[in-house]
């Protein structure tokens, strides 16, 4: 059975548009698969009220998780809002348009901040992004099964940030879990 849009519009929840609004920011850049769209998710969710009460993001495997989250990116996948291309989500025209008409759930400075988040994340290595979300959030990699991995490379994956222009040189020498001096000697080396 085919909807129209209206019909979905008008069903859309918060958890919905903030998945959209995240695809369609940056030009519509396809997400890098579901541990890249499980992070920035859960960073949307850490500024944004309602979406942390929508998504209830766990410790999992990867970190912070959220099944509602992986529910609803498969829903708006049936609804053809959402295509899967490997292991990258865009959001399709069909999608684009059911966020324009959909109505406004987010303040102008949320919907930078989504943006901000799809910005800074989707270039990172996995290892990048678990070591930002894990050293930052440390309640979340309890049930992880690489945290250890990632963690013992935090120096070189830190610096691989600190070069990229994605984190300061203190926000980089503490995910290194090193002084500032000790780590920017480590990150001229």
């Amino acid at each position: 059975m085919e909807f129209s849009i209206e019909d979905i519009v008008e069903d859309l929840t918060d958890l919905d548009l903030a998945i959209l609004q995240l695809l369609q920011a940056g030009d519509n850049h396809p997400l890098k698969g579901k541990v890249a769209f499980q992070k920035e998710m859960f960073l949307i969710a850490d500024y944004i009220d309602k979406i942390r009460e929508q998504a209830e993001f766990i410790p999992h495997t990867f970190g912070p998780y959220s099944e509602a989250a992986e529910n609803e990116i498969g829903n708006l996948r049936a609804l053809g809002l959402v295509a899967e291309q490997g292991a990258h989500y865009k959001i399709t025209p069909k999608g684009v348009s059911a966020l324009g008409k959909a109505r406004p759930a987010f303040s102008p400075d949320e919907i930078e901040a989504i943006g901000d988040f799809k910005n800074f994340l989707n270039d990172l290595t996995q290892d990048e992004l678990l070591l930002f979300v894990y050293v930052s959030y440390p309640k979340y990699h309890q049930e992880s099964a690489v945290y250890e991995e990632v963690i013992r490379k935090r120096i070189p994956t830190a610096v691989s940030l600190y070069r990229k222009g994605k984190v300061s040189l203190e926000k980089a020498a503490f995910l290194a879990g090193l002084p500032a001096e000790q780590f920017l000697d480590r990150a001229r080396g």
